[in-house]
């Protein structure tokens, strides 16, 4: 069931027209039916004075009256409908000479145009409705694709569009309990209005009557919304459950005769698909012209990089060697230097000792004292001798422990070039990961593509 189930049919040309829509209005049957039910209040066979008591007691139980018979005219008009299209569609069946026609090989236009025409002669139900619909939407497309995917669509739709039908229905059975309590205060008020404390015994009964006033408007108006909203759902779920019906009969039934079969529109498919491929090849060609051009793009820089780290070694190797080279050279010169001069203070200690020992000689002919006094002389002689040949002693163990700090500074010359040369097959190493991780993105996007 589509917009169809709201018990006023708009399609008919009865319908249409003014008059049409008054005389199908669900109000004016709503108020035909209250003023039915007033005049038959006092013909009751049972319970006259308690209907008169609830229904004609106020203005406001008119009121809710008018209301509660108006959104049970649009129950009863809606159950009509529904009940009327079910046993319409037990009317709608394919014809054996249908049958035959709508063989799979078939196109889907043709089987459209057939259907519909076939539909003609069915009445008019929801069944009937939904294969016009799928049948329009098949012809306005051109193939049968997505029929299924539509009739959902529609069922959906259909669904949307029955909840909102009731919303005349929800609003009469928020509404009526609304009068209900409006009448309570309007009762209450007249109670305490007509309260007099000079007069309370006549004033009593006018008090009563304003209370029995709320209490039944209120007790009428819960009473006819609890009808109401048991009414309005045992009837939603009937149309709810026909509207299933219908679904089922489209994707059951009718959406296979209109697929697409097989070979029916295979040309624009078949481009399609080719198209498809074509893009996915050129994309892939795209992708794998990409990889190898950043591939070669990384191998270059890689090269760069080595040729430049090589160049680089090679001139800090080169500038290493002459500064060791000068060093020693400044070293041996420096050695030789120092050497010199303390074979030069040996000869001179000696060449002193040695004519001090003449001296000594000559003294001993010449008389004990002055042979004391030349001892005492030599003596002094040798240990300034003595002291010179300590500090030489002194400077040649500095020279020495020169030359352990130089060899020091050559190791760890050593083990820089060893660690340049080190960070050197590292840098490679990373460049070489590098540019296989960035060919395994390459390829994974290619594939994800």
């Amino acid at each position: 069931m589509t917009e169809d189930q709201t018990g006023q049919d708009q399609t008919t040309p009865a319908r249409s027209s003014l008059a049409g829509r008054m005389v199908f209005s669900p109000v004016v049957w709503g108020c035909a039916a209250t003023w039915v039910f007033y005049q038959a209040i006092p013909y009751s066979p049972v319970a006259v004075e308690l209907l008169q008591r609830y229904f004609c007691a106020h203005p406001l139980e008119y009121a809710t009256a008018t209301l509660f018979f108006v959104g049970m005219t649009i129950l009863v008009m809606r159950a009509t409908s529904c009940c009327r299209d079910s046993i319409a569609a037990r009317n709608v069946v394919f014809s054996d000479g249908l049958d035959t026609l709508l063989e799979p090989g078939g196109g889907s236009l043709a089987r459209a145009s057939l259907l519909r025409e076939h539909s003609a002669n069915w009445p008019e139900c929801g069944r009937g409705r939904r294969l016009v619909e799928l049948c329009t939407f098949v012809t306005r497309r051109g193939s049968g694709a997505g029929v299924s995917e539509h009739g959902r669509f529609l069922a959906d739709q259909a669904s949307e569009q029955l909840h909102e039908s009731y919303s005349l229905v929800r609003t009469i059975t928020w509404a009526v309990p609304i009068l209900g309590f409006l009448g309570t205060v309007v009762g209450i008020t007249m109670a305490i209005a007509n309260v007099t404390p000079e007069q309370l015994d006549t004033s009593l009964s006018e008090v009563t009557d304003g209370l029995a006033v709320a209490f039944d408007t209120t007790a009428l108006a819960l009473t006819l919304s609890l009808v109401l909203v048991f009414a309005s759902n045992a009837i939603q779920r009937l149309e709810q459950a026909s509207l299933a019906k219908i679904e089922s009969w489209s994707l059951r039934e009718v959406a296979p005769l209109l697929g697409e079969s097989e070979g029916v529109g295979g040309h624009l498919r078949e481009a399609e698909q080719q198209a498809a491929r074509q893009l996915l090849a050129e994309s892939d060609a795209a992708i794998r012209r990409q990889a190898d051009l950043w591939d070669q793009s990384l191998e270059t820089l890689r090269e760069r990089w080595i040729e430049t780290l090589e160049r680089q070694t090679t001139e800090f190797e080169a500038t290493l060697g002459q500064g060791l080279q000068q060093g020693l050279a400044d070293h041996d010169q420096k050695l030789d230097t120092f050497r010199e001069e303390w074979l030069k203070a040996c000869r001179e200690v000696t060449d002193g000792l040695v004519s001090q020992t003449g001296r000594l000689a000559d003294s001993l002919s010449g008389g004990v004292g002055e042979c004391v006094t030349a001892i005492n002389q030599s003596t002094e002689a040798v240990r300034d001798q003595l002291g010179q040949l300590q500090h030489q002693g002194e400077l040649l163990l500095r020279v020495i422990e020169r030359e352990e700090e130089l060899a020091g500074l050559e190791a760890r010359l050593v083990e820089n070039l060893e660690a340049v040369r080190t960070a050197e097959a590292f840098e490679q190493a990373l460049i070489s990961l590098t540019a296989a991780a960035n060919l395994m993105s390459a390829r994974a996007g290619s594939k994800a593509a």
